[in-house]
């Protein structure tokens, strides 16, 4: 009797370790069973927030306020947000006939393959084009060119941004500048080369400081354009600020004398200073046929009625 209850003690013990060890296997398996079931869960929860992601970008480039697009290396446009067909006003299914050449017409299919192969190196290249409407009209664009490899394909992606209204607005910019200029230039020429009618017939033209050729050209403009407008007889010519005359300045007395006799009126130079008598004489240069008066003062009163006349030469 007491061995049949030792034998059944035994046999209890043994099933009993065996149920352990199933039982350890089992959570073994259950617990690599979660891990797979959490890595799966993972992967899903990542799949989906990459979808979401994707379908992000996918809004925000279609709903973009800049122009997008995809061109393969054959010129075909590939794709365009809805700014693009805006832009160049196409329907979305006219895409499929659409190329680089429609967009960009002085574009060619030899510059997209060296493009690309710039852009492998360099990255993003930001270019200023023109490019042309449905319509045949000229749209000035800055566009961003990348390069995009995907599939065993190669694509420039393009980001184009419509810059009519910056050029209208640099046009603008540039014309008033360019107002400004030429009223600071008149202003200056006014001031450089004045002209002050004394009398009834005789105008002024006191001159200061030295005269280049565009100054002499200047100067002779505004003789020319009192003596008609003001019906001026005499001009006299003051020339005491005039620190040098020289065979260029000389001839530029003389052709401005010369052109105002054809109107009609006289030259006379005041202020002539002894060093640039001398560099006269030196020169040969012939003041003969224009009246000369050692100071304004002198020239004045030889020109104005009851003064010694202005046509009695160098007095």
């Amino acid at each position: 009797m007491q061995q049949i209850i030792d034998y059944t003690i035994e046999l209890d013990a043994g099933a009993e370790a065996m149920n352990i060890a199933t039982l350890q296997q089992r959570l073994h398996d259950l617990e690599r069973e979660n891990e797979q079931l959490r890595a799966r869960l993972a992967a899903a929860e990542q799949s989906e927030q990459q979808a979401e992601i994707l379908q992000l970008n996918r809004f925000t480039v279609e709903n973009a306020a800049d122009a997008i697009g995809w061109y393969d290396l054959s010129g075909k446009v590939i794709y365009f947000n809805k700014a693009a067909f805006v832009l160049y006003g196409y329907p979305p299914e006219a895409l499929e006939d659409l190329t680089a050449q429609d967009i960009d017409p002085d574009f060619s299919i030899e510059m997209l393959g060296s493009l690309a192969e710039r852009l492998k190196h360099e990255g993003s290249i930001l270019v200023e084009r023109i490019h042309r409407h449905r319509d045949g009209s000229a749209i000035p664009v800055e566009a961003t060119n990348s390069y995009l490899a995907f599939n065993g394909n190669e694509y420039i992606a393009v980001v184009i941004r419509d810059i009519r209204e910056r050029k209208r607005a640099e046009a603008e910019r540039e014309a008033l500048q360019q107002q400004i200029i030429s009223a600071q230039r008149e202003t200056l020429r006014e001031l450089s080369s004045p002209l002050i009618p004394i009398s009834d017939k005789v105008v002024i033209m006191p001159l200061i400081g030295t005269i280049d050729s565009m100054r002499a050209e200047q100067m002779m403009e505004t003789l020319l354009e009192g003596v008609a407008r003001l019906e001026a007889e005499l001009v006299i010519l003051d020339i005491t600020g005039v620190p040098v005359v020289d065979t260029q300045v000389a001839q530029a007395f003389i052709q401005s004398a010369q052109a105002v006799r054809l109107l009609g009126a006289q030259v006379m130079i005041t202020g002539i200073q002894p060093q640039i008598a001398q560099t006269l004489v030196h020169l040969g240069v012939d003041l003969r046929s224009i009246q000369t008066r050692g100071s304004l003062q002198d020239g004045i009163a030889a020109a104005l009625p009851g003064g010694r006349g202005a046509n009695g030469g160098t007095g």
